[in-house]
């Protein structure tokens, strides 16, 4: 309830509490075993696919099939593209590796993260820079893609998001966005969005798609927040990871009442 009185009434101090504990996460995982922060994706058991992956990339499956599902329906050949709140850079080397755009930048609030990801996740043609989502710092027209994953809902101005996505995008350009919302705020969310002029190629509740994979990627979210989160946190890493704070291993996992959406639009003048 707490939760969405702050998401709902003082969305910036939402944004500010979330961004310390974010930071928090950033300085107690120094490894490369938490790259992803995403709730995670699967349609297996309604006999979709299954995501060929890297023996080394088995891990973290459940995380990179949501990038995959996002990234997966537009062409990556020659792509310039743009990651907004690309985290500690998981799904930025995912997609490098995969889908093979020409450049990726990777913009991030924590400079931490970023310093994390320069260190980490090495290609060529991959960057990583301290930025904010609502004052992207780049030229109009700049970009073939942006993706945003599971981030804006902790931004206090979305609509400055939106107009700067739609900004540096390059004209016909993708904007490939994936998050969720209350279920009352859903329509507002959709309304918001739409208001901006794109082109819908695809929108999708996975809902349900995200909330298997929480239950089926469960023993591994627990033992991350075993192994980093000092014992009196691990109530509060269980839920920041979807699952029950008073029981992780029992109760069903759970997105307190949101949605999950995925969405494929287009820069259409």
């Amino acid at each position: 309830m707490l939760n969405k009185i702050l998401f709902h009434r003082f969305p910036s101090l939402k944004s500010w509490l979330t961004r310390l504990q974010y930071e928090y996460v950033s300085t107690l995982v120094k490894d490369k075993g938490a790259v992803f922060m995403n709730f995670g994706y699967t349609s297996h058991h309604q006999g979709g696919e299954t995501l060929e992956l890297h023996p080394d990339d088995e891990y973290h499956r459940y995380p990179l099939q949501l990038y995959h599902h996002v990234a997966k329906h537009v062409e990556w050949n020659n792509v310039e593209a743009l990651e907004v709140s690309s985290g500690r850079g998981g799904g930025a080397n995912f997609i490098m590796r995969y889908f093979k755009p020409k450049s990726y930048v990777g913009v991030d609030f924590s400079q931490r993260a970023i310093e994390f990801c320069r260190e980490h996740h090495k290609f060529d043609g991959l960057h990583f820079q301290h930025g904010n989502a609502e004052d992207l710092k780049f030229p109009d027209n700049s970009f073939d893609v942006v993706l945003n994953v599971e981030a804006s809902l902790y931004y206090p101005n979305i609509t400055k998001f939106f107009e700067h996505v739609k900004r540096v995008l390059k004209p016909d350009g993708y904007f490939l966005y994936t998050d969720l919302r209350y279920e009352e705020k859903v329509d507002e969310w959709h309304k918001q969005l739409k208001q901006i002029g794109w082109k819908v190629i695809k929108e999708e509740d996975i809902t349900e798609n995200v909330l298997k994979a929480l239950e089926m990627d469960r023993e591994q979210r627990i033992q991350l927040a075993k192994h980093y989160a000092p014992k009196i946190l691990h109530k509060l890493f269980y839920q920041f990871q979807g699952l029950s704070g008073n029981s992780p291993k029992d109760d069903i996992p759970h997105l307190d009442k949101r949605r999950y959406w995925y969405f494929v639009l287009q820069n259409i003048e």
